[in-house]
């Protein structure tokens, strides 16, 4: 289980947590097809009753510098809806964030970011507390009513550059160069994901072939770059 957003509070010394919830997804896709709805689900291990706020956010230009995040107040505006948008979860107990994609048939791919936050509840006066709350953010990505992949490839000495000229994402992880001098000396590469249009450069320890995972929505394939 990923968490992916943490936020510390330090306002003195003695400790307080909400540490305890929990969810059971950190990405969520909506392929070409799938129903127009997906569950998060949101769980309190807690011994006390745990007050949550929903937020989304629309990502636009994402993986770009200029990418930014707008939080959606009308969802016919980014055509997404994330609710309810406060939840009241029992002690021991689940309640669900339903994520709506209310354009099935886009022609672009859209990425959202939903955060999940435990509403830390109010100081008592005179009462100096460390606080640490832990809230999650779940990725949500709906891909186009008709994806395709390309993905390019440049390569110059220990330099190689991806680029995706495709209209949805493209995950790069469990990347891997080896010597060719000595190929039981190899490392390990950063796994990065790339939006439509988006281009990624990477300086590599070694002139010589690499490998990576690449996962797309026709499925994972492992690939060596020459």
């Amino acid at each position: 289980m990923k968490r992916t957003l943490l936020f510390t509070l330090l306002l003195a010394i003695a400790p307080w947590s909400m540490g305890d919830m929990y969810v059971d997804k950190s990405i969520v896709t909506f392929e070409p097809g799938d129903a127009p709805r997906q569950d998060v689900r949101v769980s309190n291990s807690s011994e006390d009753v745990m007050y949550v706020q929903v937020e989304a956010f629309a990502v636009e230009n994402p993986g770009a510098p200029e990418e930014s995040r707008v939080k959606i107040t009308n969802p016919q505006t980014h055509k997404l809806v994330a609710s309810p948008n406060k939840l009241v979860v029992p002690p021991g107990g689940q309640k669900l964030v339903r994520i709506l994609n209310l354009d099935p048939k886009s022609t672009e791919e859209r990425v959202f970011r939903i955060n999940i936050t435990p509403v830390v509840p109010p100081l008592q006066e005179e009462t100096s507390q460390l606080r640490i709350v832990v809230a999650y953010q779940v990725l949500t990505i709906i891909q186009p009513a008709e994806p395709y992949s390309k993905l390019e490839v440049s390569r110059t000495g220990n330099k190689v550059v991806f680029t995706n000229q495709g209209n949805t994402n493209v995950l790069l992880s469990d990347g891997r160069q080896c010597s060719l001098s000595d190929p039981t000396t190899c490392e390990a590469l950063n796994s990065q994901r790339l939006y439509a249009g988006n281009t990624w450069a990477l300086d590599l320890p070694f002139n010589a072939p690499l490998s990576y995972s690449v996962r797309s929505f026709d499925g994972i394939k492992n690939e060596v770059f020459p």
